[in-house]
């Protein structure tokens, strides 16, 4: 099974997701505010998972609740030195996230490289292969309490895939982000030791990003 450390590193990864998404939404100023919620739908997160990450984030001072509750927020001055120099440096870890070496936007054919030995590293998918994505996800989901995953594991897999069907059922799906989330279930089902269910899985993943 995967390490805590790598299950760790997953969501920071989807934290810098929305800030990132923070970030281009405020087109450089800090006074900006959106919901956050909004925020979240536009990366494919869930309502908790939205709440999660912008609580983390704002005690990290990446970003501040400009209403009660928490609903709306804004991008901090810190949030944005962290995205800029992820952007900027790649390969280089920043205070709060990790290196990560991934093409950030609504790119549809790029190279995209995840942070796995055994990930699918070309990530390029075109319109005529996400019909068979979907028929992939579908498939993941019947049998996932069949794969021998963690709690943990299982419910970072389910954020995946949901993740992964909102981005296919929206009118300009976005590749980089549907290549991470296949990384990041690829990576879980490697864990499954010796699981053929698991290794049928990914071959069926790579075959579609190859």
């Amino acid at each position: 099974m995967r390490s805590k450390n790598g299950l760790i590193e997953e969501m920071k990864k989807k934290r810098f997701q929305f800030l990132h998404k923070l970030y281009e939404m405020a087109e450089g100023t800090q006074r900006a505010s959106f919901n956050m919620y909004e925020i979240g739908k536009k990366v494919g997160f869930d309502e908790e998972l939205t709440k999660n990450i912008a609580a983390c984030l704002m005690a990290e001072g990446l970003i501040e609740s400009r209403a009660i509750g928490g609903g709306r927020v804004a991008i901090t001055h810190q949030g944005t030195c962290e995205v800029e120099d992820a952007l900027s440096y790649p390969d280089t870890p920043t205070t709060h996230f990790p290196s990560h070496n991934i093409i950030i936007g609504p790119v549809i054919k790029s190279q995209i490289q995840i942070d796995s030995p055994q990930a699918i590293q070309k990530g390029i998918i075109g319109d005529d292969k996400y019909k068979e994505l979907k028929e992939v996800i579908q498939s993941l989901k019947e049998s996932i309490d069949q794969l021998g995953l963690t709690p943990q594991e299982k419910s970072i897999f389910q954020t995946d895939i949901q993740t992964m069907e909102a981005q296919i059922s929206s009118s300009k799906p976005n590749a980089t982000i549907i290549t991470g989330c296949v990384g990041s279930i690829t990576r879980i089902l490697e864990g499954a030791s010796g699981s053929m269910l698991a290794s049928g899985f990914i071959e069926a993943l790579k075959a579609l990003f190859s």
